[in-house]
């Protein structure tokens, strides 16, 4: 999605696009850090596996704190100086259907994951519903832009509704980390 986003904002000259994809970016390398080091402990069988992960999951949930405050910049950029691109129909039912997919999965996920007590898998899942919530913003970005641009009546819904969401992605960062935290 990184690619996407990245790909939309150099093709329509769009800077909030290619800030959402810089966003993503660091989600991609959050995954492929747990994801490797999850790989290293597969072979390894002492219970050393449970301390590490709780160290990966601290550092990661820091790093996630860093990946949120990043939204700031996009959501500014689509609510105080909206450029005006103007998407065609399709990317708009991409993002509704990425959207809307992304949103499903990761409740799924999440729940099935809260069974099993691993770690990195936990953050893992935590960060598809960050994600999902982001996926909302990204769409409401596109609708903006299908729509012809911001206008007046749209800018405080959207400042509303970007805020909104950027403040339920830090507050379920912040007990998510702290749930953890009271369990070690």
């Amino acid at each position: 999605f990184a690619l996407y986003n990245g790909y939309l904002g150099l093709i329509f000259g769009d800077i909030w696009g290619i800030s959402i994809a810089i966003y993503y970016l660091f989600i991609t390398i959050a995954r492929i850090i747990c994801l490797g080091i999850e790989k290293k402990l597969k072979g390894n069988e002492d219970k050393s596996k449970d301390i590490i992960r709780r160290k990966v999951y601290a550092g990661m949930s820091i790093f996630i704190f860093f990946i949120d405050i990043c939204l700031f910049v996009p959501i500014t950029l689509m609510v105080v100086c909206p450029k005006e691109v103007l998407f065609g129909i399709i990317p708009a039912i991409a993002f509704a259907t990425y959207t809307t997919y992304k949103i499903i999965m990761s409740i799924v996920n999440y729940n099935k994951t809260k069974k099993k007590g691993n770690l990195t898998y936990t953050f893992l899942r935590e960060l598809s519903i960050i994600e999902a919530l982001v996926s909302i913003l990204s769409l409401q970005h596109i609708l903006i832009m299908v729509k012809g641009g911001m206008t007046d009546d749209m800018l405080l819904l959207s400042a509303i509704s970007s805020f909104g969401i950027l403040t339920i992605i830090i507050l379920f960062s912040f007990f998510t980390t702290k749930k953890m935290i009271k369990k070690t």
